[in-house]
């Protein structure tokens, strides 16, 4: 019994996908703060050589974006990678190839006994799923989950500022301030009249099942802030649904976050379902969710980056592909202190390849 207790985190990888997915740099200009040591909630003391465990996918690419110096990622969930462009992470993190990720497998079961070998000053999760073993481990544990809110902008506000406090740092250029930025430049684009677009948020698209993004979810929450209007708006979170209702709604543009690439879609290949019948289909309006630091999909350090692709995308006539690249390039040199290559720039942009092509 003991061994098995020590050996596995049970996480249910469905309830993980929803929570977490919707339904090395050096930074000069941060500075030290006060930290309550007692209290890892308030912070931590950072030393040399701090040893860091990212059981949290996302929250990679936030501490890619305010991480401290002397500090290392020892141990981390491969999902951080599996949902990220690796030409971006190589120039974030160039060792991040290295980090061990055997302590956690597909299915988000902890190997504590593995984890504890990687020595970790640090370990940041998400949720009470994983919390219960976690406390019973002489490691300082950070809970990410910090609310129930599934705004884009506010979870990665907190997130950030969440980091920051642990590590016992601040920064000059914040998500927040970005988010500041995004909000007043999308306001600013769509403050003309023009007719709003329906769009359909696709969460997952895997063995013919059809999972959409509906009220309340990070995809509404993007849309929101892009001035699309979300066709799934009647339905509560993520939910499986059949495509006579996808016909019903006839949205005018369909983005996917996870499974079939949209290529499969627009050369209407899928197995017994046909989207020809959509206007989406007809206008050539259906997307691959970019992925950089992470998918664009869910809330990550890119996520002030979303609404305005999307906007790109919906409506290009307001935000031409040139002017979003150089605001995206902007934000890179912003947020994370590297010149994004042209050739990386259109990596992050291009379409899904289809496994095997």
């Amino acid at each position: 019994m003991s061994s098995m207790r020590m050996r596995t985190i049970i996480v249910i990888l469905s309830v993980v996908l929803i929570q977490l997915t919707g339904c090395s740099v050096n930074k000069d200009n941060k500075v030290s703060t006060p930290v309550n040591k007692d209290n890892v909630e308030a912070g931590i003391e950072v030393q040399d050589d701090t040893r860091v465990t990212i059981i949290s996918p996302p929250i990679f690419s936030i501490y890619l974006s305010a991480s401290p110096e002397n500090s290392t990622v020892v141990g981390i969930n491969s999902r951080s990678f599996s949902t990220a462009n690796e030409k971006v992470l190589s120039e974030l993190y160039p060792g991040y190839k290295d980090i061990n990720t055997s302590f956690i497998n597909n299915e988000f079961v902890v190997n504590t006994e593995e984890l504890l070998k990687l020595s970790p000053d640090i370990i940041f999760y998400y949720g009470d799923n994983q919390k219960n073993e976690l406390d019973k481990l002489d490691v300082d544990s950070v809970d990410m989950m910090l609310s129930k809110n599934r705004d884009p902008e506010v979870m990665t506000i907190e997130w950030e500022k969440h980091l920051e406090e642990s590590f016992n740092i601040t920064s000059e250029n914040t998500i927040e301030k970005e988010w500041e930025t995004s909000n007043n430049k999308a306001n600013e684009l769509l403050k003309n009249n023009f007719t709003k677009k329906k769009g359909l948020y696709i969460f997952s698209y895997i063995n013919g099942k059809v999972t959409v993004s509906g009220n309340d979810s990070y995809g509404d929450n993007f849309f929101n802030k892009a001035g699309i209007e979300n066709v799934a708006k009647g339905i509560d979170g993520c939910k499986e649904v059949s495509m006579e209702q996808i016909y019903e709604w006839n949205p005018d543009v369909v983005f996917i976050f996870l499974g079939i690439p949209a290529t499969t879609i627009i050369n209407n290949q899928t197995t017994n379902q046909d989207w020809s019948l959509i206007q989406a289909y007809k206008n050539k309006a259906i997307f691959d969710i970019p992925q950089a630091t992470y998918s664009w999909g869910a809330p990550s350090a890119d996520s002030p980056i979303m609404p305005l692709w999307l906007i790109s995308k919906t409506y290009p006539d307001s935000l031409s592909r040139d002017d979003f690249i150089t605001y995206l390039k902007g934000y890179y040199n912003r947020i994370y202190e590297i010149e994004l290559k042209d050739e990386i720039v259109e990596d992050i942009l291009k379409p899904k390849k289809v496994k095997g092509k």
